[in-house]
């Protein structure tokens, strides 16, 4: 039996997981404003001692524990070198838990753990190249490559979200100007619907949802907005597959649950694309299929070489 541990910014995800992916007990744990990251680490342990007790597993039968966190961690060290969400700096998240634990535990980006699920039990399967793209608060990006997931010479590849598609454009929460993710995260298609047409959400909660509502509704100011911004996302997706030549694009996060998106992305990614493989009509554009659950799944599986041959 594995262990995946997802860390979220508001809570930890916990699933015993058998070796064929499938979630044999899970629990969500919310975490604390002021709990610093060891005191985390301890308290996921205590939780982990409870569930086993439940399920009736003793330490035995745990061959494998891997926690992921939505910033940038090396699986080599365990060491968070930057963790916005939770304002982590450098903090070894994987002594922390290890030493909680008792046993060596594994950390990598959630992003990472939730492309690696998809490509080993999801969408993913029939392929060894592949980007998983998370559209949600922000623009996720977890990369396999050769059956691999990849990590890039300094650790930090898949940052999709932060590719530059306007250099004279707005500041991203990240500090640079004109980040994708500031144009076409969820949050930000609201602040775009709502900045241009106010008087649209009077009588609607002022969030992203109501911006695809008001469309269903067959309001076409809402359908105009949300395909300007899927416009920026596929030219950013397209920019991505020609330089990775990944075989599939797996669309995760809340927003993917709207056909509409996976229909446009579809469509408008191949036709920002590069000849050289837009002609072959091989590309792949996929809705993800384990849900919120697979960086946690995944992180139960981290350094698993997943390709077919």
């Amino acid at each position: 039996m594995r262990i995946g541990i997802d860390i979220g910014g508001t809570k930890v995800n916990m699933g015993f997981i058998s070796d064929s992916g499938e979630i044999l007990l899970k629990r969500k744990v919310s975490t604390l404003d002021s709990e610093n990251p060891e005191a985390l680490a301890v308290r996921i342990a205590e939780v982990k001692r409870e569930m086993a007790g439940e399920a009736g597993f003793s330490e035995a039968d745990i061959t494998f524990i891997g926690a992921g966190v939505p910033g940038t961690a090396d699986t080599r060290t365990g060491m968070v070198s930057y963790c916005p969400n939770l304002q982590w700096y450098d903090v070894p998240m994987g002594e922390y838990l290890s030493k909680a634990m008792g046993k060596p535990v594994l950390v990598a980006q959630d992003s990472r753990n939730g492309a690696l699920a998809e490509k080993l039990f999801g969408a993913g399967k029939p392929f060894d190249n592949l980007m998983v793209v998370t559209i949600g608060t922000g623009i996720g990006c977890g990369i396999v490559l050769d059956g691999r997931v990849f990590s890039g010479g300094m650790n930090t590849a898949g940052e999709l979200g932060h590719i530059t598609i306007d250099r004279k454009g707005e500041q991203c929460a990240c500090g640079s100007i004109g980040c994708l993710e500031r144009y076409t995260s969820g949050n930000n298609i609201f602040r775009r619907a709502y900045q241009a047409f106010p008087e649209r959400f009077e009588n609607w909660p002022k969030k992203c949802e109501s911006v695809f509502d008001l469309a269903a509704s067959g309001d076409t100011v809402m359908q105009k907005v949300i395909e300007e911004c899927l416009e920026d996302l596929a030219a950013g997706i397209a920019g991505a597959v020609n330089l990775l030549s990944v075989e599939a694009v797996i669309i995760s996060g809340g927003l993917s649950e709207h056909d509409m998106v996976i229909e446009f992305l579809r469509k408008r990614i191949p036709a920002r694309g590069y000849y050289a493989w837009t002609h072959l009509n091989r590309l792949q554009v996929l809705k993800a299929v384990l849900g919120s659950d697979a960086p946690m799944i995944g992180a139960a599986f981290i350094g698993t070489d997943c390709s077919r041959s």
